[in-house]
């Protein structure tokens, strides 16, 4: 955490409402864009990443800075968020991101994923990996972020966050190299 994060974060702590909101104009896209790629749905990753910033504002007063990142403690509520979300959730209900694309005008935050079908076959491959290598895969392939970063903000070990990724990089290359991956996937 850098001299500039501390203050703000000291002073968003002391009540300042400016410094809180600078807290969440630094954090909001990379929130959003994380708990966007679990739901593929902008609306609901909306008012998820609203309710991280809630739940941050409860937790400022107790928060301790343990020489990990800011953004790590956010990533670390917005994942118990989307937990907590698909624990009251059907999924049936939920919105897949290839009706997201043909039905809204909306456009995909990072505009990483270029085509219909990628998008399709990208969400059904990740269902298909665990929680640990979704998280890793998101965070370094869909938002570009370092291994040392990744191993911070999930509290890994750089060795540990290479190794998911190599498995979910080859549980992925296995599920394309089918013949009929489409459609197996």
């Amino acid at each position: 955490m850098d001299i500039n994060e501390k203050a703000l974060l000291y002073r968003a702590q002391a009540g300042d409402r400016g410094a809180a909101g600078t807290l969440f104009e630094c954090y909001y896209q990379e929130i959003y864009t994380y708990i966007y790629y679990r739901l593929s749905d902008t609306v609901t990753a909306e008012i998820l990443t609203s309710i991280v910033f809630i739940r941050m504002l409860r937790r400022l007063p107790t928060y301790l800075d343990q020489g990990k990142s800011f953004l790590s403690f956010l990533y670390t509520i917005s994942k118990q968020v989307v937990i907590d979300y698909y624990r009251t959730q059907d999924r049936s209900d939920q919105k897949s991101i290839k009706e997201w694309l043909l039905g809204g005008k909306q456009r995909d935050p990072v505009g990483t994923v270029q085509s219909r079908d990628s998008v399709d076959c990208f969400q059904r491959a990740m269902r298909h990996l665990d929680e640990q290598q979704k998280n890793v895969i998101i965070l370094r392939l869909v938002e570009g972020r370092s291994i040392q970063d990744i191993s911070e903000l999930i509290n890994k070990s750089e060795k540990a966050v290479r190794s998911l990724q190599g498995r979910a990089l080859r549980s992925l290359e296995k599920m394309f190299s089918r013949k009929s991956a489409y459609e197996q996937i």
